[in-house]
C-alpha cells in the first residue's frame, strides 16, 4: 500500500507491552516476528522496490528501538530487501523535539 517507510525510534516487536505471547493480531504487528517467516516472492518484491528507513538514537530509552533496528536490518538483508538504517547521537533523545528535526531530514532526503 506504501512505498516509503520511516519510523522513528520505534519499537518492532511488542514483547515490553505483551509478553512472549504472539496470537495473530499480535504476530502480524511485530515486523520481528513475522518477517523472517515471510517467502512470498510478491510481497518481497513490493518491499524491495520500497524506501525504508529506520532511525534510533542513542540516548536514554533508545537502547531496544536500536536493538530493533539492527535485527531488522539483519533480516531484510538475508532477504535482499534494501533499508536504510539510521543511527543518531548519544544526545538524541527519545522524545518530539528530535523527531521534528528527524523527518523533515529524512523527507528532504526522498526529495519530498
Amino acid at each position: 500500500m506504501f512505498d516509503v517507510l520511516i519510523t522513528l525510534s520505534g519499537l518492532l516487536q511488542l514483547r515490553m507491552f505483551v509478553g512472549d505471547t504472539l496470537e495473530e493480531e499480535i504476530y502480524y504487528n511485530t515486523p520481528l516476528a513475522y518477517l523472517p517467516d515471510l517467502e512470498d516472492p510478491w510481497y518481497l518484491d513490493q518491499y524491495r522496490k520500497s524506501e525504508i528507513i529506520v532511525c534510533a538514537g542513542q540516548g536514554p530509552w533508545d537502547e531496544d528501538m536500536l536493538a530493533d533496528a539492527y535485527r531488522l536490518r539483519e533480516i531484510l538483508s538475508a532477504k535482499d530487501v534494501p533499508c536504510w538504517i539510521d543511527v543518531w547521537g548519544h544526545d538524541v533523545s527519545h522524545d518530539w523535539p528530535w523527531w521534528r528535526r528527524q523527518m523533515p531530514y529524512f523527507l528532504h532526503h526522498l526529495g519530498l
